[in-house]
């Protein structure tokens, strides 16, 4: 089905003095950007006249100090085939706004980054998202943070095989780049020999589909009201993680297990309320330990990510390799005498 994309984004710069080397000494194991959209499944339907309030952030002046940045952006897809299902548009325009805040204290930060997005043919598509929401504290023998929160495991590019601690934003990246924010205490520990984390996850986040009008979705539309889960306790079971990394000379490794909620579900087929047919999804409850290694060769990078998941039917196991070369200028090439 081609598609065209035509996008118009508008970024803000951040406010001096700060910049993002100066705040982010403390951070720099921890990634400052989470999504979770508020449709169902995540934390309730806001009606869309929030979005001036939005834009009265983005612009007002901050009253303390701090970091401010962001973005405003404009969407057209047009669509060069007719539509396949009933109600689906040959085109669509949608608006977002991302703006976030970043302050540092001497032993701790704060961000927020809400999301919203107006789409003029998906109803599921409009959103109004808390990208992030998350406390961090350091003294110094650790790190402790509160919050909404996106963290990203993984060294390949085609796969992300061990990146599980975030479910998927479908509806914003068919590609399953971007994911939901996922509300957690992370308690960080960095040592000589290494840094362990653990993540507790109080609260699941169902992953986000295309609407009955929304394009680039499934024969059957996926009926989000009726998600299944192994658990009893649904969205409310509390999954856990482990990762330990450590950098070994040319080598970086990362060890992890999670223990908890599938981010993958799997479908049944089911009908709607009017009697039509839809895929549910159902999350089966799973465990997943995953290796990472990456080998910086001079210009090469070498890397590998591998897992084993049980859970989701008979165990299986799975990995992904690649590489990356940077040539160097033609100055800062070795000569050879």
């Amino acid at each position: 089905m081609p598609e065209i994309h035509l996008k118009f984004q508008r970024q803000i710069p951040l406010s001096p003095p700060f910049s993002k080397g100066e705040t982010d000494t403390k951070d720099k194991n921890k990634i400052r950007t989470g999504d979770p959209p508020l449709t169902k499944g995540g934390w309730g339907d806001l009606p869309l006249y929030f979005f001036p309030l939005f834009l009265l952030l983005f612009f007002a002046s901050p009253a303390t100090a701090g970091e401010w940045s962001g973005y405003i952006s404009s969407e057209a897809r047009l669509f060069l085939q007719d539509p396949l299902h009933e109600g689906q548009r040959e085109q669509s325009l949608a608006l977002a706004a991302q703006p976030e805040y970043y302050h540092a204290w001497d032993k701790s930060s704060f961000t927020a980054v809400p999301f919203f997005r107006l789409d003029s043919a998906d109803t599921k598509r409009s959103q109004l998202d808390i990208r992030e929401f998350f406390y961090l504290w350091y003294p110094g023998e650790f790190e402790l943070g509160i919050g909404i929160r996106k963290v990203f495991w993984g060294v390949t590019e085609s796969q992300h095989l061990v990146d599980i601690i975030n479910q998927t934003d479908l509806i914003e990246s068919p590609d399953r780049e971007e994911k939901l924010g996922q509300p957690m205490v992370n308690l960080s520990i960095d040592r000589e020999w290494g840094t362990f984390d653990f993540f507790l996850l109080p609260y699941f986040r169902e992953r986000t589909f295309p609407g009955r009008k929304g394009r680039l979705r499934t024969a059957f539309v996926v009926d989000t009201d009726q998600a299944q889960y192994e658990s009893s306790d649904k969205q409310a079971h509390l999954d856990y993680a482990l990762r330990f990394t450590r950098t070994l000379g040319d080598w970086d490794l990362a060890l992890s297990h999670f223990q908890g909620t599938s981010r993958d579900p799997s479908f049944k087929i089911g009908t709607d309320a009017s009697g039509k047919p839809v895929f549910i999804p159902f999350y089966d409850q799973i465990g997943q330990t995953g290796l990472e290694l990456q080998l910086v060769a001079e210009a090469w990078l070498w890397k590998l990510e591998a897992i084993h998941r049980s859970g989701q039917g008979k165990s299986y196991q799975a990995w992904t390799g690649g590489f990356e070369y940077t040539p160097l200028p033609v100055f800062l090439k070795p000569k050879w005498t």
